[in-house]
């Protein structure tokens, strides 16, 4: 009887210490945004592209219909995003810090495109 009590309190220790838990992979986050026109209104459809601050290409996707985006999963580090549509570009946001669990925000202004 005795023995047993040992092994149901040794057995307690361990689970609550954390022995025979699976490990938890390495933390990752999301950039999320929203395109916004001139105008401040939303803007569906626009391609947004994100890529690291090396200048490594990484995703690209579409703003939904309220001109919002993600892009999940992301390693830590900083990434860089810019969107476009129809002849109209935002700035490259550059420096965005993506920490392990966390949402990191942005909101892109549409401009004019630049003549060379």
């Amino acid at each position: 009887m005795r023995l047993t009590m040992i092994l149901a309190a040794l057995l307690c220790v361990a689970v609550t210490s954390g022995a025979g838990r699976t490990p938890r992979p390495a933390g990752l986050g999301t950039i999320a945004g929203q395109v916004l026109a001139a105008d401040g209104k939303p803007v569906a459809g626009a391609h947004v592209t994100m890529q690291t601050t090396e200048g490594h290409h990484l995703q690209i996707t579409d703003t939904n219909d309220q001109g919002r985006f993600w892009f999940a999963s992301l390693p830590e580090g900083q990434y860089e995003v810019r969107a476009s549509f129809n002849g109209q570009v935002s700035e490259w946001r550059q420096g965005i810090w993506v920490a392990p669990g966390e949402q990191t925000d942005v909101v892109l202004h549409l401009r004019p495109k630049k003549s060379s």
